[in-house]
């Protein structure tokens, strides 16, 4: 897929086929996000997955529960996570969970550039992502850390969602951008 083709066509995607999804193909999306530039070349990244679309369902409940528990009763998202049966990780195949090491100043950011290559080479490759940022909080907690072999310096910031999309999503209008043209 040609580069400006995928970014115009990428979307969240959050209905996914039954498809597992192979070791390889998750190795090779990986190594498409560690291409993303960091600063000082630190590449303050580590990468956990949770691949199978059963355990994914298993931990969803937990995680919409401790989004919802957190999220300002003014939140829009709250009537999303409300409905008892909602998948906070929409029967995806696998999450890749994008983690900065250590505290570097731009780890985060890092880990966002990596994320961005990550979701395009899967698009490229014919999958669907979308970033599930309601789970952070959970992911970070003492003890799914623990379930999740997740070493407690780490910190996630990218938890993106993997699978072969059912449906693919429309392309929403985008907003002009504002330009400030410094003086």
């Amino acid at each position: 897929m040609e580069f400006m083709e995928a970014l115009r066509t990428r979307r969240a995607c959050r209905e996914f086929t039954e498809e597992p999804i192979e070791r390889s193909t998750i190795e090779d999306l990986i190594a498409a996000a560690i291409l993303a530039p960091s600063a000082m070349n630190l590449q303050p990244w580590a990468f956990v997955v949770v691949n199978g679309a059963a355990r994914l369902h298993a931990m969803s409940a937990e995680a919409r529960r401790v989004a919802l528990d957190h999220l300002p009763s003014s939140s829009p998202l709250r009537a999303h996570l409300a409905v008892p049966h909602f998948e906070i990780f929409h029967n995806a195949a696998a999450l890749i969970v994008i983690c900065a090491t250590g505290g570097e100043q731009q780890a985060a950011e890092d880990c966002c550039l990596a994320a961005e290559n990550l979701m395009l080479a899967a698009h490229a490759k014919g999958f669907g992502t979308c970033w599930i940022g309601l789970s952070r909080l959970w992911l970070g907690s003492r003890e799914v850390k623990a379930e999740l072999g997740i070493a407690p310096d780490l910190h996630p910031v990218a938890p993106i969602i993997l699978g072969r999309p059912r449906t693919h999503p429309p392309a929403t209008p985008r907003n002009a951008p504002k330009i400030i043209w410094a003086r």
